[in-house]
């Protein structure tokens, strides 16, 4: 019995824990900057063209408001159509950019992402850690243990 219970304790002193803040971490790769500059010229490109697009279908739209009375039925209808169509146009568009910048985020910053785990789970091997959690998801399994945030750092080359 006395040997079961020294098995036991040893068992759980061999375990070491740590605990990182991975968002922290991606916030201070230097990488991250160059990829969020990547998405907001991106994003400042498709902004543009949505407002060119806005501008030229209220153009549109007020020449008919100011001319529909005065077109025969035939333009009318087609102007009615080509609004309806600039509409639609429109939120494609929109649709289409949020998808393309979601997935440039994706693209740039999965590398960081994979980087990150990486170094954490090799700075975990090195330095013998049983487990490391990740404090910033808000569920601290394990409230204690050695930050090995400067471990992991000094991993990927960061001060």
């Amino acid at each position: 019995m006395s040997l079961a219970l020294t098995a036991i304790t040893l068992t759980g002193m061999a375990q070491k824990f740590g605990h990182i803040n991975a968002n922290e971490l991606l916030m201070a790769m230097p990488e991250r900057e160059t990829a969020e500059k990547q998405i907001e010229e991106q994003a400042a490109i498709y902004e543009q063209e949505l407002r060119n697009m806005q501008t030229e279908m209220q153009k549109k739209y007020e020449e008919y408001q100011t001319k529909a009375e005065t077109w025969p039925e035939a333009i009318r209808k087609s102007k009615e159509k080509e609004i309806r169509q600039m509409e639609q146009g429109l939120q494609e568009f929109s649709q289409t950019a949020q998808q393309d910048l979601a997935k440039l985020e994706e693209d740039l910053l999965t590398p960081l992402i994979d980087s990150a785990r990486a170094a954490i789970e090799e700075v975990g091997a090195e330095s013998g850690f049983t487990y490391i959690f990740d404090i910033s998801t808000g569920a601290t399994l394990y409230n204690g243990g050695e930050d090995v945030m400067p471990l992991v750092k000094a991993k990927l080359g960061i001060e």
